[in-house]
């Protein structure tokens, strides 16, 4: 049980550390940032807007 928490407390050490130097070095957030990268080029291709959709299908 010692062990367990031992490295639970590490952990949780470690990434706190690794959260603060990146929230100091970047003006987004993490997840953020990531969730950019994801998407890519086909981000646009994707969107949701409706009205966007059927004015490009009228034309």
């Amino acid at each position: 049980m010692f062990k367990f928490l031992l490295i639970l407390a590490l952990g949780v050490a470690i990434g706190y550390g690794y959260g603060w130097r990146d929230a100091q070095q970047h003006e987004k957030p993490l997840q953020e940032r990531v969730l950019e990268q994801v998407g890519g080029k086909t981000r646009a291709q994707m969107g949701n807007d409706i009205d966007a959709k059927l004015g490009q299908a009228e034309r």
